[in-house]
């Protein structure tokens, strides 16, 4: 698998667990983050249709709500 260099901050904790976790398991720090990332990213896509249908739900309350405002004034 080919790879890019990415840089990011960690907090001090976060970096002694993946540490220790990188020691018990003989895996290194990199493959531990690129995996973690990869369950996020799963994660996440998974629950994209649902975000994208609330995005619209959102959408559409917003515009029922200006209608119902006008209904009610008329």
């Amino acid at each position: 698998m080919q790879t890019i260099q990415y840089s990011t901050k960690l907090a001090p904790n976060q970096v002694a667990a993946l540490k220790k976790i990188s020691e018990k398991t003989h895996i290194p720090q990199a493959v531990l983050v690129r995996q973690a990332i990869e369950i996020l990213i799963g994660t996440l896509s998974k629950k994209s249709a649902s975000w994208d249908f609330m995005s619209l739900v959102k959408k559409r309350v917003k515009e029922d709500r200006g209608l119902l405002k006008r209904l009610a004034g008329a």
